[in-house]
This record gives structure tokens, C-alpha cells and sequence, in this order.
């Protein structure tokens, strides 16, 4: 088997194992649930020289022969970025969580939804097919939602988690979508082969699947305006918050836009969307985190904005835009990662991560402090940290666009300045007040209860370690990690050179005028707060959010109200009203010219004759019968009368399905009305029977004609034959009928089944739920006399109960 799927069988049984061997029990169980992760990093490090080298590692599942599916992984240069990403930052979550969750009873299941998440992550990113690609990001969004809402008592992660899931989930069906159009239109799934077509982005649907994905990616990468989800989810614990929201989950979307770059970045649309949504989410971002009093939520608007910038560099086609995009990933990756688990080891320690009431750690927790230093400054993009030199490859990407594009690249200088300021003065913001400033502004303020242990701080420390060291290491790491990155990107051999000084330029004058600009925002600060806190609610995305779904319920309820919310009988023409509408339009719209095959000079057998006469009797016997009984033995009747219909047409099969159907039916029916009280029928007024009379003959003439009409030109050949010469050798049954039913079509009516139970389970549920009341109720003559000469009647006639429904208030 192939290692790539040796890696991910391993992740995923890792999952199962770590719940069931209840983990809390272990105080260094973390040690043990870091090694799977870091096992898979260290053998995707020993291939990293033949990535280099320009090769690839593809391995191949088959998934269903007989519909040509198949499960296709493939690393390259930029799978195994993100690889390195989701394994190396992995381990040092699973490592954190050991401790973060000491004594808690439910670690065992964080860590097998960490897991599942982290299987999740790899699939997507070494997918080579977009129907995968999907799958596994779906698997993202599931468990991710499992993740946000651990605390199942907290309503807050609750809501960020519904919030998260419906957000990113309504955009992976717009990119399905999209997903679905490109690769029909390709004539091929396959992302290998969809990046070597040429003229990709000119199809004719290009437009369309351009749109639906990246709608797809920015809701999973939280760009503007579906950003408010990440900071709302930031209720989840530290470190699914570390692991998903800053190295992982978010970056799905930013890996999708870097993977399909090569075949789409030609098309205007793409252009000028990642620019103006990346660009917009930068400066939002950037804003709304200097006002946030929460550690992670102003981490959250933080990563917010630098998913804007990377989103905004994929617009570009230049390679100093790609060099920028993989070099501020895996920086943002490892100081924000660090952050997160530092705001997790404070919430640990004091209870409480509010910024107004903390002050002054450093005096009590030193190699935190350190910690939150080395990765404060590297997400302030200071040197000599890896933040220092993502921004100024951002900047230097400006700073090149506007010598072909001046307007472009002055705007992007200006917003990309005022974005690298804001970020600036979070994280002074955030650094002064939890660790450095002598007393807290609250009244309240938080006391170290639960010092950390050095293995606590442990994994945030080795992450600022790697962001520190590899400044200095940029000629070891430069051809080995970055370029095969850049040129899966690029489409094309890229000669990258990185370091951290460059000599006085522009570049460099941009960054200290932003660091500058970022001193001035920490000073005003509280200014800044209270202007950023007093913001229209037509800004807050979340609360427009929960408006619209607010008024999609109330929507619903409407329509629930005027649809469903009536007797049955209306309930019933409703439904078939709709129908006779949709078919008249189809057969107005169709325009057909029909030549029925049947032979209207031709007169009918007297059997026939005789048995329609004996069903249209039938039928009107079952709706005008007094009693209950009557009604379902005459409905027998018809369907006995259906079946001789196919006795007469030598259809013997399909009479004995019949003939079984009919009985079962009558004996449903009579078990099921024989527990069910009887109740008065009212009498309908004249214009209301009229009306269902003329709605019933529209349904049955329409019905005849549609018949018809299928017969007289049918649009696929007819497979009878294939089911008659295929029953007995392939299904091992000489009934036909039964053949298809539970053979050829077993998965369609296993389906049918499933929805019958289901729904029988559903209504039992309601009757035993106390959903509805009971009263006293004495039957009318007929109705007891019709019951009792069936022996359906109970002799305790006092016991007789009819059910009312009762409105339940939430």
C-alpha cells in the first residue's frame, strides 16, 4: 500500500484508539497522541528533496469499478507544504491537549475529532480529483463543527458552531457546484490533468464555476463577508481554535484558490474578486481587531485579515505575489498557532482571557511571557522574526505591481500599510496589557489560580522556536520547502531567494512608516475602543447573520402555516395543485408533436370495458363509503381490479406484486384505523367538493396524457428487454418484478424503506411524546354500528378518545 495512504489509515485509527483508551486518566498522554502526526511530518520531511527535484508521489484507490471512481492522492511541491503544515502544527496541538484538558473526562473525544479533522486535512490537501477534494472537505466541516461545540453546555459555542458549519457548508455547495461545471466542461476531474488544459478559463462556463468557487473558498477562509464566523467560533477550545483557525481549516479555501490558480488566474473575474475580497478582508480585518478585548477574538480579526492578504496575493500572477503567499502561510501558521495556545495556557491559568482584567504576568509566568513575545513580534512583522519578512514580500509585491499597474499598486501599497499598522498595534495592544502594564483596568482583576507546567508551554515555545530559527536558515529551507511550493503555484520553475535584510529601499520605508503608524494606534487605543464598540449594528456581520436566519425561520413558519398548517384535504390540494400547475407548463413549454400509439378506431375487449367499470365504481365506492371498513375493502377492490388488468395483459409478475401490495395495504390499514379513535366527518360545502372534483380529473387526465406522451417518444431506449433477458442469470429470479425491486434497484428501495421507517419512527415519536391530548368521545350511530358489525369496537364505549393536537411552545 501506498505510504500516502499508510499515513492517513494511520491518523484515522489513531482517532478511535485515543477515546477509548480514556486519555485524561494519562497526565502526559499528549506525549503519546503527538507521535502519529509527527511520524507522518517526519517522513514527509525525508521527501522533501525529491519534491524539490521536481518529482511527485500519486497512489491510487479504487473506489467503484463499475462507475469508474476512484480515490487519487497526489504531492507535490504545494501538497506537501500544507502537509508539513497540518502534520507539524498537528502534533504540537496534540501535545497541548493533554494538558489543556487535564482531568477532563471528554478528552478522548476531542482527540478523536482532532484526529478525524487532521485526516480531513491531509485528504483535502493531497487530493487529485475535485469530487474529493469536496468530500474531504466536507469532512473538514463536520468535524470542525464537532470540534467549535465541545462544550455542549456553553450556548455560545453552540451558536458559533451551527454558525461556522452552516456558513462554510452552504459555500461547499456552491463550490460542488462550480466544482461539478469545470469539470464537466473539462471532460475530466482530475486536478493534474484540468491545470495542463489549455484555454481553461475561456470555456463557456468558466464564468459560472469561477464564481461558485470562490465563493466556496472565501467562506471557508472567512473572507469579507462571511468573516464573522471565525470569530465566532472562537468559543471552541484553545486548542481546536489554534489548530483549526489559524494553520489549518481556514487555510482550505487559500490552499483551494492556490491549486486551481494555474488554470483559472487568467480569467478577469478571478483578478479582480481575490482583489477587492482579499483587499477589503485585509483592512477589515486589520480594523476590528485593535477593539477587541477578548485574546482570541482579537487573534480571530487578526487571522481574518491575514487571510484577506493571502486571498489578495492570489489575484496576482507575478512570482513575488506566490513567494509572499507560501512564505506568509507558514509564517502565519506558526506565530499564530503559538498565540492561540498562549491565550489557552492564560485562560487555563487565570480563568478568564478578557484584557481588562489582566495585567502584569510577566512578573509571575516569565517563559510564557517569552514566548508570547517572540510570536507578538512576529505577527507585528518586526525583525528579525519570519513575520518581518512575509510583510516585506507583501509590500515588495506592491511595490513591483505598480510599476505595471501604478493605480493598482499605489492603492495596494496604501491599504497594505494600514493593514501592517493595525496588525502592529493589536499585538503591542496585546502584549502590553496581559504582560506588561502594572495594573488592570477592571475592577475584577484576574490571579494566577493554576500556574502552567513547563510541558504546557512546551508546544507553543517549540513553534516560536522554528519561527525564530528560520529567518536565520532561509538558504538551507529556501529550495527545499518554499520553492516547490511557489512552482506548484506558478505553474512554472521559480528561482526564489530570500533574506532578511535587503538594504535600505522602499520596501523597508513602507514597513517602518507601518510599524510607526502601529506605535500611534497603541497610543490611542482607548479612543479607538470606544469609536469601534459604537459601530452600527448594519456593520456587525454576525448579527446580520442571525438575522437572516431569523427571517428564513419566519419565512418557513409562514409557509409551513399557509401550507401545511390546514386540514389534510387542503394539505392534499395544495400538493396537487402544484403538480397539475407544473405539468401543464411542461407540456405547454414542450410543444411536442405527438403521435400516440394507439389505434382509436379500435374498440376495447369487453373485459376491459367491464374491469374499468369495476374500478371507477370501486373508486367511488371508497370516498362516499359511511364507515371506515367499507372504505378500505372497496379500496381493496380496486386494487383487485388493477391486478386483473395485468392478468389479462399476461403480466403475471407484476399481477402478483399487485395482488401482495393490495393485501398488505388492506391489512395496514385495518390495524392502523382499528388503534385510531374514530372521529365525526363534517360535511363539505358544495363549492369545496366541486373543486376537488375538478382538480381529481385534472390529475387523472394529465396523468393518462403524461403516459402517453412517454410512450410515444421516450428519450432513453427502452430497458424492459435488459431486465428479461438479465433477471435470471444476473438476479437468480424468475420474477421480474421482484428482480428489479430488490436487485438491480436494491439500493432504491432500500432508500424507500429507510424514509417509511424513518417517518413511522417520527410519528410514533410525536404520539408518545405527549404531543397530543385525548378527550371523551361518543361515536355517532353510523359510525358504531359500521364498527361494531366488523368486531372492531371495544365494550367499554366509554373509553373511546379522539385526538386533538396541542400547540407546543418552545
Amino acid at each position: 500500500m501506498s505510504p500516502l495512504f499508510i499515513c492517513l489509515i494511520t491518523l484515522a485509527l489513531t482517532s478511535p484508539l485515543l477515546w477509548i483508551i480514556r486519555p485524561h486518566r494519562f497526565r502526559h498522554i499528549g506525549w503519546l497522541a503527538a507521535l502519529p502526526p509527527a511520524a507522518v511530518s517526519f517522513w514527509l520531511f525525508t521527501q522533501l528533496p525529491m519534491i524539490a527535484a521536481g518529482e511527485t508521489i500519486s497512489a491510487t484507490l479504487p473506489w467503484s469499478s463499475l462507475l469508474g471512481l476512484e480515490l487519487a492522492l497526489r504531492v507535490d511541491g504545494l501538497a506537501i507544504f500544507f502537509g508539513l503544515i497540518v502534520t507539524v502544527i498537528g502534533a504540537a496541538i496534540a501535545l497541548y491537549t493533554g494538558y489543556y484538558f487535564e482531568d477532563e473526562p471528554r478528552q478522548g473525544y476531542f482527540y478523536a475529532m482532532l484526529f478525524l479533522f487532521m485526516v480531513s486535512m491531509l485528504g483535502l490537501v493531497w487530493a487529485d480529483n475535485l469530487l474529493a477534494i469536496f468530500v474531504f472537505w466536507e469532512g473538514t466541516s463536520i468535524t470542525s463543527y464537532l470540534l467549535i461545540g465541545f462544550n455542549d453546555s456553553d450556548k455560545e459555542a453552540q451558536d458559533g458552531a451551527r454558525r461556522a458549519f452552516l456558513v462554510t457548508g452552504l459555500g461547499g455547495l456552491a463550490m460542488l457546484l462550480g466544482m461539478v461545471l469545470l469539470g464537466t466542461s473539462a471532460e475530466t476531474y482530475t486536478i493534474s490533468e484540468l491545470l495542463v488544459i489549455p484555454g481553461l478559463s475561456a470555456t463557456p462556463v468558466a464564468s459560472a464555476a469561477i464564481v461558485l468557487i470562490l465563493l466556496g473558498a472565501f467562506s471557508k477562509s472567512a473572507q469579507f463577508p462571511f468573516h464573522f464566523w471565525l470569530p465566532g467560533a472562537m468559543s471552541a477550545p484553545t486548542p481546536a481554535s489554534a489548530y483549526l483557525h489559524s494553520a489549518t481549516m481556514v487555510k482550505a479555501g487559500i490552499y483551494l484558490l492556490a491549486r486551481l490558480h494555474p488554470a483559472l488566474s487568467d480569467h478577469p473575474i478571478w483578478f479582480w474578486g481575490l482583489l477587492l475580497v482579499g483587499g477589503t478582508t485585509m483592512v477589515v480585518g486589520a480594523v476590528l481587531s485593535v477593539g477587541q478585548y477578548d485574546i482570541k477574538a482579537l487573534l480571530a480579526y487578526a487571522t481574518v485579515s491575514q487571510l484577506g492578504v493571502f486571498v489578495m496575493l492570489l489575484a496576482f500572477r507575478d512570482p513575488t505575489a506566490h513567494t509572499a503567499l507560501i512564505v506568509g502561510i507558514l509564517a502565519h501558521a506558526l506565530y499564530k498557532g503559538s498565540l492561540f495556545m498562549v491565550a489557552g495556557i492564560i485562560d487555563h491559568a487565570t480563568g478568564t482571557r478578557d484584557l481588562r482584567r489582566l495585567a502584569n504576568l510577566s512578573r509571575h509566568l516569565p517563559l510564557l511571557t517569552l514566548v508570547a513575545l517572540l510570536a507578538g513580534l512576529s505577527m507585528a512583522g518586526l525583525p528579525p522574526m519570519f513575520g518581518f519578512i512575509a510583510k516585506e514580500l507583501l509590500i515588495e509585491n506592491f511595490v513591483q505591481v505598480s510599476a505595471a499597474m501604478l493605480v493598482i499598486g499605489w492603492v495596494g501599497e496604501t491599504f497594505a500599510v494600514i493593514a501592517a499598522a493595525f496588525t502592529v498595534g493589536a499585538s503591542f495592544i496585546m502584549l502590553w496589557e496581559v504582560f506588561f502594564r502594572r495594573e488592570a483596568t477592571d475592577s475584577q482583576p484576574a490571579h494566577i489560580h493554576h500556574p502552567p507546567s513547563i510541558f504546557f508551554v512546551l508546544a507553543p515555545l517549540l513553534l516560536v522556536l522554528l519561527n525564530l530559527a528560520i529567518p536565520f536558515l532561509l538558504a538551507q529551507v529556501e529550495g527545499v520547502i518554499f520553492a516547490p511550493a511557489i512552482r506548484s503555484v506558478a505553474a512554472t520553475a521559480v528561482e526564489v531567494h530570500l533574506a532578511l535584510w535587503h538594504g535600505i529601499n522602499l520596501t523597508l520605508m513602507l514597513s517602518i512608516v507601518a510599524i510607526v503608524l502601529g506605535l500611534l494606534i497603541f497610543a490611542a487605543r482607548a479612543p479607538l475602543r470606544r469609536y469601534l464598540s459604537n459601530l452600527p449594528d448594519a456593520l456587525n456581520g454576525a448579527k446580520l447573520w442571525e438575522q437572516t436566519v431569523q427571517g428564513t425561520y419566519e419565512l418557513a413558519n409562514w409557509a409551513t402555516l399557509h401550507i401545511q398548517g390546514v386540514t389534510l384535504l387542503q394539505q392534499a390540494r395544495n400538493i396537487l395543485i402544484t403538480g397539475v400547475v407544473a405539468m401543464i407548463f411542461a407540456l405547454i413549454s414542450a410543444r411536442w408533436n405527438v403521435d400516440f400509439p394507439i389505434d382509436w378506431t379500435e374498440w376495447p375487449y369487453a373485459f376491459e370495458v367491464i374491469m374499468a367499470a369495476l374500478t371507477i365504481f370501486g373508486a367511488l365506492i371508497t370516498v362516499n363509503a359511511p364507515t371506515r371498513l367499507g372504505s378500505i375493502i372497496s379500496l381493496g377492490a380496486v386494487g383487485i381490479t388493477i391486478t386483473l388488468f395485468f392478468v389479462f395483459h399476461s403480466a403475471p409478475d407484476l399481477a402478483l406484486t399487485q395482488l401482495l401490495v393490495d393485501i398488505l395495504t388492506v391489512v395496514l390499514l385495518i390495524l392502523v384505523f382499528y388503534r385510531i379513535p374514530p372521529t365525526k366527518a363534517e360535511a363539505l360545502p358544495k363549492e369545496t367538493g366541486y373543486r376537488n372534483l375538478v382538480l381529481s380529473a385534472f390529475v387523472g387526465f394529465l396523468g393518462f396524457f403524461f403516459v402517453l406522451f412517454s410512450v410515444s417518444q421516450p428519450l432513453y431506449p427502452v430497458i424492459g428487454d435488459y431486465f428479461s433477458l438479465n433477471a435470471v442469470p444476473l438476479g437468480h429470479g424468475g420474477n421480474i418484478v421482484n428482480v428489479i425491486l430488490v436487485d438491480f434497484r436494491a439500493f432504491d428501495t432500500f432508500g424507500e424503506i429507510s424514509v417509511l421507517a424513518i417517518a413511522a419512527i417520527g410519528g410514533y415519536a410525536v404520539l408518545r411524546a405527549g404531543l397530543f391530548r385525548f378527550r371523551p368521545l361518543v361515536p355517532d350511530e353510523g359510525e358504531r354500528t359500521g364498527a361494531e358489525s366488523a368486531g372492531m369496537e371495544s365494550e367499554n364505549e366509554a373509553q373511546r378518545v379522539e385526538i386533538q393536537p396541542v400547540r407546543v411552545e418552545e
